[in-house]
C-alpha cells in the first residue's frame, strides 16, 4: 500500500463508520376501512413507513358482509352495497385484485310499491295513488316532478369534485329536503312520495343535490362476487402485519416533533408514535377522543356538528325465494319508509335473504327496541310487501350501525347549512394529523369516496414527509 492509498482509505473509514441509512417517515393511519386501507397502500407505494391501527378485530369499517346465521353459504351486506361504474377508485382496487364484478339490479322480474295503502307490482301513474296531489304532479308523473323540484338545479352546483367546493354561494339549497321542495309548491303528497324507501327529512338539499351530480352519468351498477368484504380483506392483506387490530384510540397528540396515538388495551394504554397520522374516524367517534392541542375551531364546530345517517337493516332468511313466482325481483319501496332488497339472486340454492333497509326516523325506532321486536315488526311489514313471508321465514338477522361504537352510524349525514360551512374543515389537515374518510370526499357515502380520500390524504402527507 503506498502513502496515497492509505490516505484515501484513513479518510473513507470514519465516514464509513458514521454513514448511518436515511431514516424512513413513519405514518400513523387511523382506521383499517377502505380509506385508512388505501391511504396506507399509497404511503407504502411511496416508501414510506406506515402502521394501521383499528379498534375493531376486522378490516372493512362500514364494508361488513353478514354471513351468519344465514344457512348453504348464503350472505349479505349489512354495511357498503353498491358500485358505480362511475366510482373509478372502487373499479380500480377491485381489478387490481381481481375481484369479479356482477351487475347489482336484477335484470327482469318488477319492483313493488307500497303506498298509502297500495300495492303495485311494476309501474304505475300517480292517478293510481290515492293522495291529494296537485294537477300539476299528476299531469308531470313521478319523474317529471322529481325533475321540476330537485334535479333541474344540479347544474348550479358548479364542479362538485373540485378542491375548493363550493366555491360559489350555494346557500339556496342549505335547507331541508322537504322545505325546499315544499317553497317551490310541492304539496304534501308528493313530500310523501319523497320518502318512498328511505327518511330524507333531515337531509340538506345540497347534499342530495351533489349526490345526484356525482351519479348523473352512471348506466350500470355493480356489487362483488362473493360479498363486498373482498375489497378491504385484500387491501389489508397486502399490509399483512402493518395493520394492528383490537386497538381503540383514547387520545391523540401532536407537537412540532411529531404525533402520539395512546390506545387502550386490557387495562393498558400502549402507545404508537409517528411523524404523522391519517386519520379516518368517523366525527361522531372522534368528537370523544381527546386531544392535545385541541382542535382549531373550524374542525371542532365540524365534528360537533355532523353526525351519522342512522341506518339498520334487516335480514330474513326464506326457505325458498317465492317473490319470484310473483312476478317480483325482491326489490321494494314503502312510505313506511322501507328500501327492500333481495340479497340472493346470484347466489347458488334455492333459499332467499329479503333485506329490509331502514334510515333515518325508523332506523332510529328500530334501534331502540330489542332485537327479537325489532325483527316482528319487519317480519309484519315484509308480509305486506312479499304475501306468504311467515309461511317461508326460518331465520332473521339484524345490524344497527347507531348501535355500532366505532361508526355510530351510517355514512355523514349534513343537516342544511352544514355542508357549505363543514365540508373542508372536515378534509383541512390540523398540524401533523391529516383526514380522510367518505365525510371527506365528494363521494360521501360510497367505497369510491372512502378510497379516493385516502389516497389523496396519503399524497398531502407525503408532499410533506419526501417533498
Amino acid at each position: 500500500m503506498n502513502r496515497r492509498d492509505f490516505l484515501q482509505r484513513s479518510i473513507a473509514l470514519p465516514l464509513a463508520l458514521t454513514a448511518q441509512p436515511e431514516r424512513r417517515a413513519h405514518v400513523i393511519v387511523l382506521g383499517a376501512g377502505l380509506a385508512g386501507l388505501s391511504a396506507a397502500l399509497e404511503l407504502e407505494r411511496r416508501g414510506i413507513q406506515v402502521t394501521v391501527i383499528e379498534a375493531r378485530t376486522r378490516s372493512g369499517g362500514r364494508v361488513h358482509t353478514l354471513r351468519e346465521p344465514f344457512a348453504d353459504g348464503l350472505y349479505a351486506e349489512a354495511g357498503a352495497a353498491r358500485i358505480q361504474d362511475t366510482h373509478a377508485h372502487t373499479l380500480r382496487y377491485a381489478k387490481r385484485f381481481g375481484l369479479t364484478l356482477d351487475p347489482f339490479f336484477p335484470s327482469s322480474g318488477s319492483r313493488v310499491t307500497c303506498v298509502a295503502g297500495r300495492r303495485f307490482v311494476g309501474p304505475y301513474e300517480l292517478a293510481q295513488v290515492p293522495l291529494d296531489f296537485t294537477e300539476d304532479e299528476r299531469r308531470r308523473g313521478h319523474m317529471g316532478n322529481l325533475i321540476h323540484y330537485l334535479m333541474r338545479h344540479v347544474e348550479s352546483l358548479g364542479n362538485t369534485v373540485s378542491e375548493n367546493w363550493p366555491a360559489a354561494d350555494l346557500s339556496r339549497f342549505e335547507l331541508p329536503i322537504d322545505e325546499f321542495c315544499r317553497r317551490q309548491g310541492a304539496s304534501a303528497a308528493y313530500l310523501r312520495m319523497i320518502g318512498l324507501g328511505h327518511d330524507l327529512t333531515g337531509m340538506s338539499t345540497l347534499q342530495f343535490l351533489r349526490e345526484s351530480a356525482l351519479s348523473a352519468s352512471t348506466k350500470q351498477w355493480y356489487k362483488i362476487r362473493g360479498g363486498n368484504d373482498s375489497l378491504p380483506k385484500a387491501l389489508a392483506s397486502a399490509l399483512s402485519e402493518n395493520v394492528r387490530y383490537g386497538l381503540p384510540v383514547v387520545r391523540l397528540e401532536q407537537d412540532d416533533t411529531g404525533v402520539r396515538v395512546i390506545c387502550q388495551r386490557d387495562g393498558a394504554s400502549p402507545t404508537i408514535r409517528g411523524d404523522y397520522a391519517v386519520c379516518t374516524i368517523p366525527p361522531p367517534v372522534l368528537r370523544r377522543i381527546d386531544t392535545a392541542p385541541g382542535w382549531s375551531a373550524g374542525k371542532q364546530a365540524a365534528l360537533i356538528g355532523v353526525n351519522a345517517l342512522p341506518m339498520a337493516r334487516t335480514f330474513l332468511q326464506t326457505r325458498t325465494r317465492y317473490w319470484l313466482a310473483q312476478g317480483s325481483h325482491g326489490w321494494a319501496f314503502t312510505d313506511d319508509p322501507m328500501d327492500v332488497w333481495d340479497y340472493t339472486r346470484d347466489q347458488p340454492g334455492s333459499r332467499g335473504i329479503l333485506g329490509a333497509y331502514q334510515s333515518g326516523r325508523p332506523a332510529l325506532h328500530a334501534s331502540a327496541v330489542p332485537p327479537r321486536e325489532r325483527d316482528a315488526l319487519i317480519v309484519e311489514r315484509m308480509e305486506r310487501v312479499h304475501p306468504g313471508l311467515r309461511d317461508q321465514l326460518e331465520a332473521t338477522a339484524s345490524y344497527s350501525w347507531i348501535a355500532d361504537q366505532w361508526s355510530l352510524g351510517a355514512s355523514a349525514l349534513f343537516d342544511a347549512g352544514q355542508l357549505s360551512e363543514h365540508y373542508q374543515n372536515l378534509r383541512t389537515p390540523e398540524g401533523r394529523i391529516h383526514f380522510a374518510g367518505e365525510h371527506t370526499s365528494p363521494w360521501t357515502g360510497w367505497m369510491n369516496g372512502a378510497l379516493e380520500s385516502g389516497e389523496r390524504a396519503a399524497a398531502e402527507v407525503a408532499t410533506r414527509a419526501i417533498g
